[in-house]
């Protein structure tokens, strides 16, 4: 297979280094609009335009640029019927999304299109999730997440903070709310959120360092998630996941199940809450070949999480409870428009 390669930054460098070791790549083509390479990439591997989408038939496209030009890609992978994995978020707005939606439902294409959000690959997770399924939980009714970012320089000196209207929701807070719909099995109704930027005041970062977001479910459920880009801690994700008769606590002290009200708990001996930020890549190689209505049911997942996602955004820009669309299945079609 030939692969397309778009950012070579610290991402970037993780997908290199996944289909340099996975003998099925043949040909890699990489590419950075800032030439931003790492001294390990060989000079073979290097080109310094992206006229490989267009003079060769790629198999896969991998984009880790910076997330104002994920969009970008993402529609000619589509338009070039190129399996695309896309670091999150896919895109940065609703515009960019609906002109996603759109370009997927009246083209020819045939590929599938993942974000890669680690966290659908954590093995403990993936564990609760399917007791979850299973019953023993009982009904959720609370799901609790915290995105630890604790690295303030990122978005004080990196690229983050020369961002147009950079989203902490969309840039971190969204790996739990993905999770959070995972163990819902269903998209919630409404979304309000606030937000400050304390932490950030003396930077040039513009946007908000912090937004907690409460989502409600059709059931009366509640979700609430906080990216918390400022603060003074590891990185680190916090989950709780509150049913009738079990509770989920992953934090600094490990995963943990509580059965009942005397404060015992069940220590799950898996510790890491993900697998390496590569885990996703290797199960997302292995189905590029499944059917056509599992890529759509694939793909309409990541269209509403990033529905999701940012109606928490807008809530935070335009101060207001915001309803939550959620876009119908689509069919794809025979011509390309």
């Amino acid at each position: 297979m030939k692969v397309g390669l778009i950012g070579a930054g610290n991402v970037g460098i993780e997908h290199l280094n996944y289909y340099k070791k996975d003998k099925r790549f043949k040909k890699i083509f990489l590419f950075d609009k800032y030439k931003i390479f790492n001294k390990k990439i060989p000079k073979t591997e290097k080109n310094f335009n992206d006229r490989f989408l267009l003079s060769e038939k790629l198999d896969l496209l991998s984009i880790a640029n910076y997330d104002s030009g994920h969009c970008y890609y993402v529609l000619k992978g589509i338009k070039k019927n190129i399996n695309l994995f896309v670091e999150k978020p896919l895109c940065i707005n609703f515009d960019e999304l609906k002109k996603i939606y759109y370009f997927l439902s009246k083209s020819k294409y045939k590929k599938l299109l993942m974000s890669n959000l680690v966290l659908r690959e954590s093995s403990v997770l993936k564990y609760v999730i399917k007791m979850i399924c299973n019953g023993e939980f009982g009904e959720i009714y609370y799901f609790e997440g915290d995105y630890l970012y604790g690295r303030l320089n990122k978005i004080i000196k990196g690229w983050r903070g020369k961002e147009k209207k950079y989203s902490v929701i969309l840039g971190g807070g969204i790996h739990l709310i993905d999770i959070m719909l995972s163990v819902f099995k269903k998209y919630p109704t409404k979304v309000k959120t606030s937000g400050n930027k304390i932490v950030t005041n003396f930077s040039k970062f513009k946007e908000k360092d912090f937004a907690i977001s409460i989502y409600e479910f059709p059931n009366g459920a509640i979700g609430k998630i906080t990216s918390n880009f400022g603060c003074v801690h590891k990185h680190q994700h916090v989950i709780k996941i509150f049913g009738t008769k079990k509770t989920f606590i992953y934090d600094d002290n490990g995963p943990r199940i509580y059965s009942n009200k005397k404060n015992k708990f069940q220590k799950i001996k898996i510790s890491k809450l993900y697998d390496g930020k590569d885990s996703l890549l290797k199960k997302f190689v292995k189905m590029i070949n499944i059917s056509n209505s599992k890529k759509i049911k694939i793909i309409m997942k990541e269209i509403n999480l990033m529905s999701v996602a940012m109606s928490a955004q807008l809530s935070l820009d335009q101060k207001l409870i915001k309803k939550i669309k959620i876009f119908k299945k689509f069919r794809w079609k025979k011509m390309f428009l």
